[in-house]
């Protein structure tokens, strides 16, 4: 039936388009609390003295809050963490070429450009990258989540109107295929609400038949989809978040009785105005 299609596609897209925003708002969330500190990578022949020493010279720095220490080893043990990340890429790579590092916290993050390009002076400090400052990281994540946000929305809203439309000729349809026994009802009393009741009720299974399919392509793909991306995505912070998903599927049956009911009640009302 294309209503039923209709309906399926329009939530699938709905269901989808609220758990990439969501992803995305992961990303943005992390990325700003990341925004506020950056790593001094240090070169391979500096000794631990000589960190030390600089790491203390951060320190005294009034728009520092907080300097710590990292180490190749302890700089290993964070990539060995990153998700989905395959060991045996680890294991090929023989010696352990990730630097020692400083991770400097500030006061305010607009000083992060200035002590960026102070620190990468210093002939402690490793050439190639020197640090992992990327001022224009959060601003193009939050622009990707907007135009992802206006996109999904615009597509959202034709498809919408594409499903009522559907669903009010499907019900017109019907209602044209038993317009004698219609008339035969109002002829004998019958009321608008008698007669519309029934075509309603088509228009909930419509809409409720629809959804449960979106849902259940969602609720069993949300998982797959995060953990086969997360393997693509080793630097990205992707997380399943089942308390999430649980709104989104809720929010799509929603969605599937207000497309059903609404469609049918439109395309009732019509024909008995006529």
């Amino acid at each position: 039936m294309p209503s039923v299609l209709i309906v399926w596609v329009v939530l699938l897209a709905l269901g989808s388009l609220l758990l990439v925003l969501h992803s995305l708002d992961q990303i943005v969330a992390l990325e700003k609390t990341k925004a506020s500190a950056i790593s001094v990578y240090l070169a391979d022949t500096t000794p631990l003295s000589s960190a030390m020493d600089f790491k203390l010279h951060l320190e005294n720095d009034p728009r520092v809050t907080d300097v710590t220490y990292v180490s190749k080893d302890q700089a290993m043990a964070r990539f060995r963490q990153l998700p989905a990340l395959d060991p045996s890429v680890i294991d090929t790579l023989g010696t352990n070429p990730l630097p020692a590092s400083l991770d400097v916290t500030v006061r305010d993050i607009r000083d992060l450009a200035a002590i960026d390009q102070e620190v990468r002076t210093s002939p402690l400090v490793d050439k190639s990258p020197s640090t992992n400052y990327e001022p224009n990281v959060i601003d193009k994540i939050i622009l990707l989540a907007r135009v992802a946000g206006i996109a999904g929305l615009v597509l959202i809203i034709g498809l919408t109107g594409l499903s009522v439309f559907i669903i009010m000729l499907t019900i017109r349809t019907a209602i044209y295929l038993r317009r004698k026994e219609i008339e035969v009802m109002k002829l004998v009393g019958a009321t608008d609400w008698f007669v519309r009741w029934p075509f309603i009720v088509e228009g909930l299974i419509v809409g409720v038949v629809g959804a449960a399919v979106a849902v259940l392509i969602v609720g069993f793909g949300y998982r797959p989809a995060v953990i086969n991306l997360q393997s693509v995505l080793i630097f990205i912070p992707l997380a399943f978040d089942p308390a999430y998903l649980r709104v989104v599927l809720a929010a799509m049956l929603v969605f599937g009785l207000l497309l059903g009911s609404v469609g049918s009640y439109l395309g009732v009302r019509r024909f008995l105005k006529q």
